[in-house]
């Protein structure tokens, strides 16, 4: 399961929604991302995108029905646990709950939450839930995804350097997704010409798998798969946030690492792949207005429920120049750690011209270099392990001073909090 669990719920009843609603807000900041439909053929269809940790279905005397749709259930999404609701007294006198209880197990229910829902119930079913879903969560790959409240930040630049770098140490098992859907510059950047883009993945929707998936991507010499933006601004309307969900959650059961580029605008589509990030890198500069509209983009994902420990902070194309932020201006702005900075480089712009990643290029103990090898661990440690090669490069960092380190003084000479900055390039 998700570090924030993800909730599908199938009811017409108005007064267990709000049963339900009220018990996730008294939860607070554990509180699970809830969607609600009323119909059952709906809720197939939600699941179908969303692949949710847990669904709970509404249980009434019709056990017919609630079979029916936990088999739909069951084929569509596997991984999720589905869970009945019902009201004790619903069921009359002339039947026993025990009884009830054991033919809804027969037909494919796994737990049980009784009405009127209590929060103290509802938080353990879903501990129930994370619990059974660990063994089928260690299989599943990890979604990042690197998001930015306007474009021309470098934040394409970023995800396409950083899916290459994590691929040479993974070949086969990082797929690159560019949704951004009318910007995507992922193609070209790699100097690959795909024959079919995230929009065939979505129109061949009734018939996609994981290995079809595969077959629409492009591959890259570095070992990286990429399914690429739509062609144009058309074909990018048919991408919602369903579809995407839907294309995400096959991804991570055949990669280890789906990495997913963002159109810098925060609509449904990307609040649907931060619902299935396990990590999402915000990147801005080091200029007023990119860093005025970062702030308001982090209270955003606060406002969202979006954890902040699943959140890297990114300061990209730094330059310490007079009139300038320094890097205490941003992170006191924001209030918040810069985890990365990546300082200005113009083998960037040299390297997205030639469509050879930098991070395919010889390693470098300078400009950029040092930082990215950091940002491309960074990743890898999602998994829970780091490759030995980026582990003694941040040592090497440290060592000699010449890469990335911890700031202690601003560009004045003054003191800053160490806590403002986790790790730059100064």
């Amino acid at each position: 399961m998700a570090a924030t669990p993800n909730i599908l719920i199938i009811t017409a009843d108005p007064k267990l929604k709000e049963e339900l609603q009220a018990a996730l807000r008294a939860m607070g900041d554990r509180a699970p991302v809830a969607h609600f439909v009323t119909e059952a053929r709906q809720g197939v269809e939600a699941a179908r995108s969303r692949a949710p940790d847990l669904a709970l279905v509404e249980m009434g005397r019709n056990l017919a029905a609630l079979k029916s749709v936990t088999m739909e259930l069951a084929a569509i999404a596997p991984d999720t646990t589905v869970a009945a609701v019902f009201r004790p007294d619903v069921f009359g006198n002339d039947v026993s709950e025990s009884a009830v209880v054991i033919e809804a197990l027969r037909a494919g229910v796994k737990d049980f939450l009784r009405r009127p829902v209590s929060t103290g119930e509802l938080e353990q079913l879903l501990e129930r839930t994370r619990r059974q879903g660990l063994r089928a969560a260690t299989q599943m790959g990890h979604v990042i995804s690197f998001i930015s409240n306007k474009g021309g930040v470098g934040k394409s630049t970023l995800a396409v350097n950083s899916a290459c770098g994590l691929a040479r140490l993974n070949p086969g098992r990082v797929l690159l997704i560019d949704a951004s859907l009318q910007l995507g510059v992922a193609a070209s950047m790699l100097d690959l010409n795909p024959s079919a883009t995230l929009t065939d993945a979505v129109r061949e929707s009734a018939r996609l798998d994981e290995m079809f998936l595969r077959q629409l991507t492009a591959v890259h010499e570095s070992g990286l798969h990429v399914l690429a933006a739509p062609r144009d601004a058309i074909e990018a309307a048919e991408v919602d946030d369903e579809s995407i969900s839907r294309i995400i959650t096959l991804a991570r059961r055949s990669y280890d690492f789906v990495i997913v580029d963002t159109f810098p605008l925060f609509d449904r589509v990307v609040i649907a792949i931060l619902d299935l990030s396990d990590r999402a890198y915000i990147v801005l500069e080091n200029v007023v207005p990119t860093l005025l509209g970062a702030a308001k983009l982090l209270e955003l994902l606060g406002g969202l429920g979006f954890p902040i420990e699943r959140q890297r902070v990114v300061v990209n194309r730094y330059q310490s120049i007079t009139g300038g932020l320094s890097l205490l201006d941003v992170a006191t702005k924001l209030q918040r750690t810069v985890d990365f900075v990546l300082p200005y480089d113009k083998q960037i712009m040299v390297a997205a011209n030639t469509g050879r990643p930098y991070a395919m290029q010889p390693s470098r103990w300078f400009g950029i270099g040092p930082p990215l090898k950091l940002l491309i661990s960074d990743l890898a440690a999602i998994s829970g392990t780091k490759p030995a090669a980026s582990e003694s490069a941040v040592e090497q960092d440290h060592q000699t001073g010449s890469g990335v380190s911890n700031i202690s003084q601003d560009e004045t000479g003054s003191r800053s909090p160490p806590t403002f900055v986790r790790e730059v390039q100064p």
